[in-house]
Formats: C-alpha cells, sequence, structure tokens
C-alpha cells in the first residue's frame, strides 16, 4: 500500500490561526450519548480556515465555485520547491528563489505546485502566521501560471495580508491572478518536510460546497 502523508491541520486545534475578519471553528452538540444513545454535532466555519482550498469565485465575480471545479485541480502530480532558505520575514519570494529551488516550465507544467517556507510549522496558530511572514511575489505568481501550473499549494499566507480586513480590489494580488486564471489554491499545509527528495501526488479534494468561493479539504500526500 502507498504511503500517505497528512498534510492538514485539525480543525478546532490551536494550531489554527483565525483569518482577520472571519470566524474560527465551532462545534456544539445537537444529540449525544447521555440524552440519545448516539452523538451528533452542529459545525459553524468560515470556508477559508485551516487547510482548504480556494475555487476561483472567492476573488472573480461570476467564477467557477467550488462545486464545480474539476477534480483533477486539487488532485494530482506535485512538486515540492524547498524555499525554506529564501523565506525571509515579510518579504515577497521571487522569480530567481522558485527557478533555484527547480521551478521551471517543463517541471511545473500540469503540476500542483508546492512552496515549503517551513512559516506554518513555525507561527500556525499564533498572532504572526497573518501579516508577518514571506508571501508570493506577483511576477513570481504569475511566472508559475505561465509555466502551466494545475495549482498552487502553499504552507503561508500566500499574499501580503492587508491590515484591514474591509480589502479592496487591489489587495490579495496573487489570489486574483492566480484565480482568475483558473489556477487554485490550497492553503494551509504541514508536514511539508516529509515529502523533502521524494516523489508524490497531492489529493486535497474539498468539501462539495454549493455555491462555496472554497472549502475545508483533507488534503494528504501519496507518496509514489
Amino acid at each position: 500500500m502507498a504511503e500517505l502523508i497528512d498534510l492538514t491541520l485539525t480543525l478546532g486545534s490551536e494550531r489554527i490561526s483565525l483569518v482577520p475578519g472571519l470566524v474560527g471553528v465551532e462545534t456544539e452538540p445537537i444529540q449525544t450519548h447521555a440524552t440519545h444513545a448516539r452523538s451528533n454535532q452542529k459545525l459553524c466555519l468560515a470556508t477559508h480556515i485551516g487547510t482548504h482550498v480556494d475555487a476561483p469565485f472567492h476573488f472573480v465575480d461570476g467564477a467557477t465555485t467550488v462545486e464545480n471545479m474539476p477534480l483533477e485541480k486539487y488532485a494530482g502530480p506535485a512538486l515540492l520547491l524547498d524555499l525554506r532558505s529564501a523565506a525571509k520575514g515579510q518579504e515577497p519570494l521571487t522569480i530567481e528563489e522558485l527557478t533555484a529551488a527547480g521551478a521551471n516550465p517543463e517541471s511545473v507544467k500540469d503540476q500542483i505546485v508546492v512552496l515549503f517556507t517551513g512559516w506554518a510549522e513555525a507561527e500556525s496558530g499564533g498572532p504572526r502566521f497573518y501579516g508577518h511572514g514571506p508571501y508570493l511575489g506577483t511576477d513570481a505568481a504569475g511566472y508559475l501560471a505561465d509555466c502551466g501550473a494545475n495549482a498552487v499549494a502553499v504552507d503561508f499566507p500566500i499574499d501580503k495580508h492587508p491590515e484591514s480586513p474591509l480589502s479592496t480590489i487591489k489587495d490579495f494580488p496573487v489570489h486574483r491572478l492566480l484565480l482568475g486564471q483558473n489556477i487554485p489554491l490550497i492553503e494551509n499545509l504541514i508536514n511539508l518536510d516529509k515529502l523533502i527528495g521524494k516523489q508524490f501526488e497531492l489529493w486535497a479534494l474539498p468539501l462539495k460546497l454549493k455555491g462555496g468561493d472554497g472549502a475545508a479539504t483533507r488534503a494528504v500526500a501519496r507518496v509514489l
């Protein structure tokens, strides 16, 4: 049997940082073992919390929603780019840093490109996760799109977050660029260090949420 590596944050755990302006994860009992001899729970969460995927509709009005995205956009062969030495504070990752890590038109085409900075392992769950770490430069995002990336997966906030949750059309340029070209995002991955030097497929199938701009996923790597 193939080795599976879990790349997913546990919903409701202390390792999840709240996106400014969004709700966290809340559960409450509907039925309990004491009252009904079984358990059923109500779950409330934002579509972009913890390990999740983005559909184009997240930033492109009228674009494809999550339940209508081809499953192949969230599952398939993947390319890991180890950017730990390049990720520096609140600085954008550049084309040169991506290519130094192994990105080129041949390696990127039709792959889920996984950008590994180590930021989630160090900061996820803390107050610095959003707005204090590395992010992907727009030129670098455009390079991945031009090379034919199937999707882009990250362990850090892919855009520089604005100080206010009241974003404008000028904010989140990387989201707008990639989702505008039907390249979905898979965000807040962990355990990427376990994939160094390995060939793998990434599977991050989202909840089939009608009209969804994104959804939670149980992301796993299948080592080949």
